[in-house]
């Protein structure tokens, strides 16, 4: 359908039978009956699992977002150009598919492709967003951990970018999606690993355990301190790469054979994890910090996002693809001096959203977090400032696999 969305299931649906995580106690809902307000922003009603909000703010995250991911993966959605142009007549599915920006930009190069957008909220779509795909899109509002039945074996391309977060079992989900497309059919999985990178591809870590609230309980607690840096510890608040060295960052992707964690061995502890050497911070840099967070307040919320290492090999293990390549993308937050125009170009444009990013996790922090407002504002503003502040190089990773359906 178009420009509308699906009636909420009845308390009797199979989705809401296998419902099992309860609203916070601190919300309420809005008028709006796909949204409610949590911690000042609106999140979706469909899903007790995905907190991040849906919103105006969001929404100009998610457009940046986009943008500087269409530069990123251009090689991969290549593929996906040349597989939609195979036939005269073919169909895309957008799993995850938000206000359809993606969608926008395949449909204006495709227009005899039926795009169909899935997402937990109606697409919010601008007059220029309806002139330009009304012909060619539709979007449906669906809880993709309720099954995909009703869209099997019905396309010719399927696109998963950053769902992870929201998905309750992901190897199921994987699973499920593979089975929307026909024989032949093009998967597109692509997943942030929720970690940062030295120009080296080593991830920054510290050498202190996660700081995590519920441990207030313990005697002799003591939260800790994100404040400004004094002169003497200038470089306390900036994360220090867990290997001496740097090499050319660039954005073109790798592809390996197996997939790795993004985590260390002792996470969601923290302390001494993988990669660690003499050279890490004895304070815990705020932007690692923040992430280690949101992988331990998705996993309270329900998410399977601690998997999202295990991508290549979850769909392998569907035994639904054949051709299935593992690839990896790096997007430069604060490129290396000296790298090229591209480079720096796409660092400007996914910067930004990077940043809007720990504002938009501030609902699931403070519900699933255990952070207090006060803390959760200290940690954000220093993590905005290494962010900001420009002074380390920073890359995240982006795992990307593509199959064909047997």
């Amino acid at each position: 359908m178009k420009d509308a969305a699906s009636p909420r299931p009845s308390s009797s649906s199979n989705h809401d039978r296998t419902r099992l995580y309860d609203y916070s106690p601190y919300s309420y809902m809005s008028t709006d009956k796909y949204h409610r307000e949590l911690h000042n922003r609106l999140v979706n009603t469909l899903s007790d699992i995905y907190l991040l909000p849906d919103d105006e703010e969001e929404d100009a995250r998610l457009q940046a977002e986009a943008k500087a991911l269409d530069m990123a993966f251009e090689s991969i959605y290549a593929l996906v150009e040349a597989h939609l142009k195979k036939r005269v007549s073919t169909t895309c599915l957008d799993v995850g598919s938000a206000r359809g920006y993606w969608i926008d930009q395949m449909a204006s190069k495709i227009p005899s492709t039926q795009f169909t957008g899935v997402d937990l909220v109606p697409a919010k779509r601008s007059q220029k967003s309806r002139t330009s795909s009304s012909s060619s899109s539709s979007f449906e509002v669906h809880d993709v951990n309720g099954g995909l039945e009703r869209y099997q074996a019905s396309f010719d391309v399927v696109h998963v970018r950053n769902l992870t977060q929201g998905i309750q079992r992901f190897s199921s989900c994987i699973g499920d999606i593979a089975e929307t497309l026909r024989p032949g059919g093009l998967g597109v999985f692509i997943e942030w690993d929720y970690q940062v990178y030295n120009s080296s591809r080593v991830a920054y870590t510290f050498s202190q355990a996660t700081f995590d609230p519920s441990r207030r309980v313990v005697p002799g607690f003591q939260a800790p301190s994100f404040g400004r840096p004094s002169s003497s510890s200038s470089s306390s608040l900036f994360l220090t790469p867990s290997s001496a060295g740097s090499s050319s960052a660039s954005t073109s992707s790798s592809t390996s054979s197996s997939p790795s964690s993004p985590f260390p061995p002792s996470f969601p502890g923290g302390g001494n994890g993988g990669g660690r050497s003499n050279t890490s911070t004895e304070q815990i840099p705020a932007l690692v910090h923040f992430l280690r967070a949101v992988v331990r307040a998705s996993t309270a919320a329900g998410s399977h996002i601690s998997s999202v290492g295990h991508l290549g090999a979850f769909v392998q293990r569907t035994y639904q693809f054949k051709d299935v390549q593992v690839r990896d993308v790096w997007v430069p937050v604060n490129p290396q001096p000296g790298c090229d125009p591209q480079e720096r170009k796409l660092a400007a444009e996914f910067r930004p959203a990077f940043v809007g990013f720990l504002n938009s996790c501030s609902p699931l922090l403070l519900s699933h977090g255990g952070y207090t407002a006060t803390e959760l504002s200290s940690l954000e503003d220093a993590a905005r400032i290494e962010i900001m502040g420009g002074k380390v190089p920073m890359y995240v990773r982006f795992i990307c696999v593509t199959g064909i359906k047997i």
